[in-house]
């Protein structure tokens, strides 16, 4: 039997690569909403509704914490992968190892609805998120830091991003869990500070002119 041959080139561009994240990320935040249940109980009165709604508190909780954090981080994949225009076989590695942390969103925010105020499910949801974020980070600084993998499109501009933004994920993760073991629902809704990174990403775009940096 004849051995098979591969091609491995050193870079390729990575429109796979992205499709394969945009299914994942799409799928994530179609998972994060199937916690939402329709009562389906015959006959059922406005204040069972209510009430059967009042109980799902929890789940649209961590539906909405969870679809918004998903979205920020899609966001900032894309910014990162329109930034460049080829890639290689170690950033493939690192994204999958982001998309890990990414397709388990669900779980962790199905934690949270299931299992309201409990420490534990907000240290695991908390944790999942911070991880997703970590991972970006590192795929992000590592396809970055090649010159040569930049695009050369115009019409846009190079953004200078200061550390704090940088690892505001990460850095929420760790508050988070502390915060837990104080108030769980405090512990969850600062993660709704983390998209607002992006209006502070955006109004630096405003500035325009600036040459590409080498450490983003």
């Amino acid at each position: 039997m004849r051995a098979l041959q591969f091609f491995l080139k050193h870079t390729h561009t990575h429109d796979r690569l992205c499709a394969v994240s945009d299914g994942v990320y799409a799928f994530a935040l179609t998972l994060l909403v199937l916690d939402l249940k329709v009562p389906e109980v015959a006959g059922i009165t406005n204040p069972e509704l209510r009430t059967d709604l009042v109980q799902q508190l929890p789940n649209f909780f961590a539906y909405i914490i969870g679809f918004s954090v998903v979205a920020f981080f899609w966001m900032n994949h894309h910014r990162i992968f329109q930034s460049i225009r080829s890639c290689n076989q170690r950033a493939l590695v690192l994204n999958l190892v982001h998309l890990l942390f990414i397709s388990l969103t669900p779980y962790g925010a199905s934690l949270i609805g299931h299992y309201e105020g409990d420490r534990i499910a907000t240290i695991v949801f908390s944790a999942i998120l911070g991880l997703a974020s970590l991972s970006l980070i590192v795929l992000g600084q590592y396809v970055l830091a090649r010159e040569e993998w930049r695009t050369d499109e115009t019409g846009g501009t190079w953004v200078k991003v200061p550390l704090w933004t940088v690892y505001a994920g990460p850095g929420l993760a760790l508050v988070s869990i502390v915060i837990s073991f104080v108030s769980d629902d405090v512990a969850l809704f600062i993660w709704l500070l983390l998209p607002l990174r992006d209006l502070f990403i955006l109004a630096q775009g405003s500035q325009r002119g600036l040459p590409p940096i080498k450490n983003p």
